[in-house]
């Protein structure tokens, strides 16, 4: 198994923050975009620059700036907590010498904010691909491709952890197997992209797979 890399997303994969995330989301899109229904939902996992691109290039840099400033400072504020046996699972892959990577669409200043909070989370990557990379987004596929290139492993040879549809879409593009999650759409969706679909990493183990 020590051939195989396992790739992780961020929110609603490792930590417990998409309830949050969809509580600003959602404020933002009534404010700016009343139009679009289920914004919050609709924008899940995807690039900030796809974000202003497809929905809010409308607005001005200055209009963006603020939001983008909104959201760091009630990252900030926000707290962080595990999804359940996702620190036990990255324990248990770092304690064996697996290759593990994030992939996040988070910029390097959450992160950081995110490792001041946590900061025992970093050592259990070998890689780490934020939206700072030179790369095109989610649900694009390079993000993961950056990632397995970075450990220097084939992507039919990675593993991926998702929770959001763009996330999903990126891994399958990447030609990755997808492992779903179900801490942010109901199972029935995510099984129209892949067959295996779990709620957290509880009872799951590298046998599981």
């Amino acid at each position: 198994m020590n051939n195989i890399a396992y790739l992780f997303d961020l929110d609603g994969v490792i930590i417990d923050t998409e309830k949050e995330y969809t509580k600003i989301w959602t404020e933002i899109g009534d404010k700016y975009i009343p139009h679009v229904k289920n914004f919050a939902f609709q924008i899940k996992g995807n690039h900030l620059d796809n974000i202003y691109q497809n929905y809010l290039s409308h607005l001005s840099k200055e209009e963006w700036e603020e939001i983008l400033e909104y959201i760091r400072d009630l990252g900030r504020k926000m707290t962080y907590t595990y999804i359940d046996g996702a620190k036990e699972f990255l324990q248990e892959l770092k304690a064996k010498n697996h290759l593990t990577a994030l992939v996040t669409s988070s910029d390097n200043h959450k992160l950081e904010v995110l490792y001041s909070k946590l900061p025992e989370i970093k050592s259990f990557f070998n890689v780490i691909v934020s939206s700072d990379d030179n790369v095109r987004g989610k649900p694009e596929a390079d993000p993961y491709l950056l990632a397995a290139e970075r450990l220097n492993i084939e992507p039919e040879k990675c593993i991926v952890f998702e929770d959001a549809i763009a996330g999903i879409e990126s891994g399958l593009a990447a030609r990755m197997y997808v492992i779903a999650l179900s801490t942010t759409y109901p199972e029935e969706l995510l099984r129209k992209y892949t067959s295996k679909v779990i709620p957290d990493f509880k009872d799951f183990c590298l046998n599981c797979i």
